[in-house]
């Protein structure tokens, strides 16, 4: 009895935090960091400033976790897809899937362009240091089992590889359209671009068969699943009771 009790307690405080996340990813979209405030968001949420304190010790925690709270739903999307369909793990489709999960909300799109507007400080105060470095986040290994699969051009060094892919994937999520005619590009001719430049760029003519994509497929989940889980876990570090 006491444990279902206990169980209840905790769902509920689940339910809160959650709820408080939400209006507080709403109005960072709204105002940016810098005009939000503690009051603003607990009067949203329709609770008290100091049940905000009792899930994160400061302003800075709260926000810190609703934008890790956003890498992580980007991620499990991408696993989903992946689960679905092997065939996703194609360097060209990955990353074309990954900027229309990005672009189709507002909140990791701003994060994935460092959008100061939005995060305001935020975007310093160690926070890039929060998110995990990019070789923790892209692990050479990484490449390496791309490579390996047969998904990129086997000629060229896998750590040069690595940098140019970055290098354009970046210029892909943080150029934005600008001039006549490229205002006019939809998120869908955006990834398709992208696509078709990391196909052209990167991957070999011929492609593996999709029987022989699964294990690669799985080792993407596992390292995507664990990027989630360190961002869970830095998450959970910034509440009072972790």
């Amino acid at each position: 009895m006491e444990r279902t009790s206990t169980s209840v307690v905790s769902s509920k405080q689940q339910a809160r935090a959650n709820r408080i996340l939400d209006v507080a990813a709403d109005l960072l979209l709204r105002w940016g960091y810098k005009r939000v405030t503690i009051q603003e968001v607990a009067s949203r949420a329709g609770i008290g400033a100091g049940t905000i304190y009792l899930h994160w010790k400061t302003r800075e925690a709260l926000f810190e976790t609703v934008l890790l709270r956003e890498m992580v739903i980007v991620w499990r999307t991408l696993i989903e897809r992946l689960r679905t369909d092997p065939e996703e793990i194609f360097p060209h489709r990955m990353m074309s899937s990954l900027l229309l999960i990005v672009v189709k909300r507002p909140l990791a799109h701003a994060l994935a362009t460092g959008a100061q507007d939005v995060l305001g400080a935020l975007a310093g105060h160690g926070f890039e240091q929060a998110m995990l470095s990019q070789e923790t986040m892209i692990p050479q290994e990484f490449w390496t089992q791309l490579s390996h699969a047969g998904l990129l051009r086997p000629e060229e060094n896998v750590a040069a590889q690595s940098y140019a892919f970055r290098a354009t994937v970046t210029g892909f999520f943080t150029t934005a359209p600008s001039g006549e005619g490229e205002e006019q590009l939809p998120p869908d001719e955006r990834a398709r671009m992208l696509a078709q430049t990391i196909r052209r760029a990167f991957e070999p003519e011929i492609l593996p068969e999709k029987d022989a994509l699964q294990a690669v497929a799985s080792r993407s989940i596992a390292w995507l699943e664990q990027a989630c889980e360190i961002c869970e876990q830095h998450m959970r570090q910034k509440t009072p009771n972790e």
